[in-house]
């Protein structure tokens, strides 16, 4: 019994560590750990990743990862979203949140808001699937010469 449980532990670490890496490989060479503001004014538009993460466009066609302090169902089947803040800004500090609308409203404070660059952001669309990624370009097939035909007499 004792090994049972020592191996399911073991086994509960290397899932959590993997999930950890997978995190990790979609957010490469992204700050998640952003202190950005977003004026609210200048919001376009938003694309959900998952539960806990978003896409918000700006004016200037700048992009931010915006991550909630926990995972939300809601983030996902909400049928719109607003801000909650103190002043015109939004940030990762100061009770600032996203307001769900789903089936029971709520607020989900911020962790962090980070800037991204547009190639960024399109790596962010793919790699959470709300993007199919750009087809790469076949070389062009090498020239084919013509059949000879050969005539009958």
């Amino acid at each position: 019994m004792k090994q049972l449980l020592i191996g399911l532990l073991l086994l509960l670490t290397l899932t959590s560590v993997r999930a950890e890496e997978t995190r990790s490989s979609q957010f490469a060479g992204i700050d998640r750990n952003g202190s950005d503001c977003i004026w609210i004014r200048t919001v376009r538009d938003y694309t959900t990743l998952d539960d806990q993460n978003l896409l918000v466009r700006g004016s200037g066609k700048r992009s931010y990862l915006v991550t909630l302090l926990y995972p939300s169902f809601e983030l996902r089947s909400s049928m719109g979203l607003g801000f909650s803040s103190r002043d015109d800004q939004l940030c990762p500090y100061g009770g600032d949140g996203v307001v769900l609308d789903g089936l029971s409203p709520e607020i989900v404070r911020i962790r962090s808001i980070t800037e991204v660059s547009s190639d960024q952001a399109e790596q962010l669309m793919v790699q959470f699937g709300r993007k199919e990624p750009k087809e790469q370009q076949t070389a062009a097939p090498e020239t084919v010469k013509g059949a000879e035909v050969e005539e009958l007499d």
